[in-house]
């Protein structure tokens, strides 16, 4: 039967494998880009376009796994209304903020240098980004507002 702990363990799991798929796209991506490059312009355009935002927003994706994976950890050993929960969904927030920062200027760079809207999908990234953060302020400020009720819960008792 499916129970909050296998839950928890499926998502650690994916978290992992992120890890491994996001090290592997740092080295396939230029190869991929370069190898297409020589055979089509536009791998060779959308190749310059694409790399450098992805390196940009490469340490912001692994705070955020790194993150994520210290609160499955809390997850597992029940520390659920901890402090450090909140400075982690903290550290996610603004993790993705500024990915959809990335995603804006990259947009924005790209549509002056190659005067083409064709990347309209990093606007698009950019908005589930910034959405994304939005979400993860959200329950960080409801894990905040839960602590404190139950740190004057623990007093009144």
């Amino acid at each position: 039967m499916w129970n909050k702990e296998k839950s928890v363990l499926l998502t650690q799991a994916i978290v992992r494998i992120c890890y491994v798929l996001l090290g592997a796209a740092v080295i396939a991506l230029p190869v991929l880009f370069f190898y297409f490059g020589k055979s089509e312009a536009f791998f060779s355009e959308f190749g310059k376009a694409v790399i450098f935002p992805f390196y940009a927003v490469l340490p912001a994706g692994y705070i955020a796994l790194i993150c994520i994976d210290k609160l499955l950890i809390n997850i597992r050993n029940e520390k659920i209304f901890d402090n450090k929960n909140v400075k982690l969904l903290r550290i996610i927030s603004w993790s993705c903020f500024y990915a959809a920062l990335v995603g804006v200027i990259s947009y924005t760079v790209i549509a002056v240098i190659y005067n083409s809207r064709l990347f309209v999908s990093f606007i698009i990234l950019a908005a589930g980004e910034a959405f994304m953060g939005l979400i993860v302020r959200v329950v960080k400020n409801v894990f905040e507002a839960a602590i404190k009720l139950k740190d004057e819960n623990d007093l009144t008792i």
